[in-house]
């Protein structure tokens, strides 16, 4: 299967891949050990679960009403699956091949490197939005713009919420990949006046990391 059309096209095998999908973004065990961010697997998984009981809806009663509900919840499901792989499964360190390859990401399928391990290390700024449970995160590189540098493909971001100040940006327990030098993280009410820890490192188009930027906190709310 290609690296850019990973989702079958078959629509039962889609139902089949969206049902392991759905188990995995239920498991809380899962979601931790990945650095996932509980909120966003949420997302996901209610469009997954949206297009799931749309298709059995649609298998009970074949109406032209019924499949285009379907087919709506399907198209969106798919967007949200596609995203999260791009974002938090590809280049996700945390997940070993078996545990991609259950959820359809072929490891050979990966971009070739076109650039090398990056040596630069970006700055880490954040700032709060209008929202006050969400913080604008930026990683700036050494000319001083949230812009990725030319040895860079993209931008590993980590996070946590409370606990003791880590010593790096590896010992983050949640992170996320993006092709962006800037990241949106939206925290509930519960984490209101915990601090957050932030810090980010360019990578490869192979998921090649380089140095960590010094860890940054900030208070939530």
């Amino acid at each position: 299967m290609a690296h850019s059309d990973w989702v079958p096209t078959r629509e039962q095998d889609l139902v089949d891949l969206a049902q392991k999908w759905a188990a995995v973004l239920a498991d809380s065990v899962k979601i931790t050990a990945f650095g996932w961010d509980s909120t966003e697997c949420a997302a996901v998984l209610g469009k997954i679960n949206a297009f799931l009981t749309a298709r059995n809806a649609y298998e009970a009663d074949n109406s032209t009403a019924k499949r285009l509900a379907k087919d709506e919840a399907k198209e969106e499901s798919v967007d949200a699956m596609r995203d999260f792989a791009n974002t938090s499964i590809r280049f996700n360190k945390k997940m070993d091949d078996p545990a991609k390859l259950l959820m359809g990401i072929h490891p050979k399928d990966t971009t070739p490197t076109s650039h090398p391990i990056p040596v630069s290390q970006p700055e880490m700024v954040v700032e709060n939005t209008v929202n006050h449970f969400e913080h604008k995160v930026m990683a700036v590189n050494h000319e001083g713009k949230a812009s990725k540098p030319a040895d860079a493909y993209g931008v590993r971001f980590a996070w946590q919420v409370g606990g003791t100040r880590p010593a790096s940006g590896a010992d983050l327990s949640k992170t996320k990949f993006s092709r962006k030098p800037i990241l949106l993280v939206t925290h509930t009410e519960a984490d209101k006046a915990k601090t957050s820890y932030y810090a980010a490192c360019y990578e490869n188009s192979k998921g090649d990391a380089g140095p960590w930027s010094p860890v940054e906190e900030a208070v939530i709310g």
